[in-house]
């Protein structure tokens, strides 16, 4: 039997709004028109999957806190934004927990490397571009075929910051990743070929 499984962050729950299961937070945090902010949006999401931000979508506003100080390390860099090895730095020096994880190379190594995350519970920051920008999303589910063999992955389900948030789905967007083929990023309102830079992946620090 051939089966098209998708597979998702456990912590996503599912509904007329896309929310963190722990929290009942809204997950997507929203990136502007002219700003660079998507790699800090993005980092905003996967913490709060991981339990170290409540509200993802409000830390602008929060005066103390977890999303405060989260604020107070991402605002200087939200206008232009961050490359992904300053995107891991950032995240190893923001101090509350986790740790990078950090990937280059073609689509199928982008890919095992998402799958790899993903299955161990780490929301994983995937880096692209087109022929018009450089952008992030922020991975939290895998489709693919299972068959007899096992679950071969084709795809990306992500979080987009720059897209509108998913209603009665855990996903705005993905990045297929077929064999033999050009990686695509697909939209509700476009689709279009890109080429893969890299994916940073964020993880519970193991305790000493």
């Amino acid at each position: 039997m051939n089966m098209l499984i998708q597979k998702f962050h456990p912590v996503l729950r599912l509904g007329r709004r896309l929310t963190v299961a722990t929290s009942g937070k809204p997950l997507l945090s929203r990136q502007g028109d002219w700003d660079g902010g998507s790699p800090l949006h993005c980092v905003a999401m996967a913490l709060a999957l991981l339990g170290k931000l409540s509200d993802p979508v409000q830390v602008w506003r929060c005066r103390d806190g977890p999303e405060s100080r989260f604020w107070s390390r991402a605002w200087p860099h939200y206008l232009h934004g961050l490359t992904l090895s300053e995107l891991a730095s950032f995240v190893w020096e923001l101090n509350c927990g986790v740790q990078p994880g950090a990937v280059k190379g073609n689509a199928a190594v982008v890919l095992r490397f998402c799958t790899q995350e993903l299955a161990k519970g780490w929301p994983v920051i995937v880096g692209w571009h087109s022929r018009e920008r450089a952008h992030t999303a922020l991975a939290v589910g895998i489709e693919g075929r299972q068959r007899k063999q096992g679950f071969t992955p084709h795809a990306l389900l992500l979080l987009d910051p720059a897209e509108a948030e998913p209603r009665l789905a855990g996903f705005n967007a993905r990045l297929e990743l077929s064999k033999n083929k050009r990686p695509t990023y697909v939209t509700a309102a476009a689709t279009y070929p890109v080429s893969i830079e890299g994916a940073v992946s964020i993880r519970l620090s193991r305790p000493p």
